[in-house]
Formats: structure tokens, C-alpha cells, sequence
């Protein structure tokens, strides 16, 4: 794992660190540390972070420009700040854990079972940040037709016809979305609220409609948990 510790305060910079060493020891394989918002738009800007600790109260200066920043990218987010007031907020913009300060080693490790587990994340995101011409952009998660991984990216269709790329993988989103999104293939993520049937199409092949007559593939495996899903048996 490669992390990112985004944290104004020596001391507790440190802390994290000498926790996390401990806590994942030889699976910890780089941890750098930012100690302002310009350092962290630097370092943020690379691709070679798994997760990323930050700060949302950088000397004095509001850390949600760079929280947008952090959760439109590939690697996963969590929080640590006093400011408790600010976690609904902070869980509405993707992140996977908030962690209040003080704080000690057992709640980073729960914070890092959270990022490495399967399952969904209990507070689910509101938005999905994306990055566009140099500037942070937010979809309403309601408003999300459909996920469609392609190559390196994934492509978001809204309900009206928009599209716009992000950089973090399905399965990482996967974790952030709400119960009312689901993974149908390797390819998909769709919203249930626009499905309309599904069927058996012969032999391993099945597929999905959307209200607007939209047909998507699915996965033979992905039948079980869309059955689930729409309460059936």
C-alpha cells in the first residue's frame, strides 16, 4: 500500500506514519507526508497512491478544494480532522472514513478495514467528483444513469444525456455508491432506479434494460444480487 498523509502538525504526521507501519508492516510499501495545501496539490497529482489521510483544516486554510481534488482521483480517501461537524459532508463527497481526532491506533486500523474491505461503505456518497480542464466538477449521484469502465477511466452517463470522465476505478466506487447502484458486469455499474427488466438471453448470456431502451450486458454471477435487489428469489 502507498499512502499519502496530508497533515499540517509534525507530531501527529509522525503518529500516523509510525501507526500505519505497524498496523500493515511490510504491506506498507511508501508513505510520503504533505505539510500544506500547495504541497499537497503536487504530490496529489501523481499516481502512485492507494490512500490518502487528509487534514481538512490545513493552517488555518479550508482543505475541501483539495478533498475535491483527492476523491476525483483513483486512490481511496479518509479524513482526520476535529472538525466532527464537517464528516456528513465529507462522506457525501466519496470519501471511505472520517476519522475524528484525537484518535488513536485502533481507529486507523478500523479506518483502514473500511478501505481494504468489499463490502459498501454505510455512509454513501452524494456525488461523484470529476476533473475538467483544471477545474473540480461534482455529479449528483441521483442524476447517474449508468458507470461504464473504459480503459483506465471510467465514463459516467447522466439521465440527460451528459457524460463525463473520472479516474477512479469501478470497484473503488463500487464501495462509495448506495444500494440503489449495482454492479452488473465487469464494464457496468448501473442505477436500479432505471432498470427496467432483465432476461435470459441462451446459454451463459443475460442482459439488462433500462427504462430509456437502453440494453446493457450482465454477468451470469451478478444474477444472484440483482435478484436480491429487486427482492426476488
Amino acid at each position: 500500500m502507498r499512502v499519502l498523509i496530508v497533515e499540517d502538525e509534525p507530531p501527529i504526521a509522525d503518529y500516523i506514519e509510525k501507526s500505519l507501519r505497524a498496523i500493515l508492516g511490510a504491506e506498507l510499501k511508501d508513505v510520503q507526508t504533505a505539510y500544506s495545501l500547495e504541497e499537497a496539490g503536487i504530490r496529489l497529482a501523481r499516481k502512485n497512491i492507494d490512500v490518502c489521510f487528509l487534514d481538512l483544516n490545513l493552517s488555518g486554510r479550508d482543505g475541501y478544494e483539495i478533498l475535491e481534488k483527492a476523491v476525483s482521483r483513483p486512490f481511496q480517501t479518509i479524513v482526520i480532522s476535529a472538525h466532527t461537524e464537517q464528516a456528513a459532508r465529507a462522506f457525501e463527497y466519496g470519501v471511505i472514513d472520517f476519522v475524528p481526532k484525537p484518535f488513536n491506533r485502533d481507529r486507523l486500523r478500523l479506518a483502514l478495514d473500511r478501505c481494504l474491505s468489499l463490502q459498501k461503505n454505510p455512509f454513501p456518497a452524494r456525488f461523484l467528483t470529476f476533473r475538467k480542464n483544471n477545474r473540480n466538477g461534482l455529479l449528483p449521484i441521483g442524476e447517474i444513469l449508468l458507470l461504464k469502465a473504459t480503459r483506465y477511466l471510467v465514463e459516467v452517463w447522466m439521465k440527460d444525456g451528459r457524460r463525463e470522465l473520472i479516474e477512479k476505478p469501478l470497484n473503488r466506487l463500487e464501495k462509495i455508491l448506495p444500494e440503489s447502484f449495482a454492479r452488473i458486469h465487469r464494464t457496468y455499474i448501473v442505477n436500479l432506479d432505471q432498470v427496467e427488466s432483465y432476461k435470459h438471453l441462451g446459454g451463459s448470456r443475460y442482459a439488462v434494460r433500462l427504462k430509456n431502451g437502453g440494453i446493457l450486458p450482465m454477468s451470469r454471477h451478478r444474477l444472484p444480487e440483482l435478484k436480491r435487489l429487486f427482492g426476488q428469489t
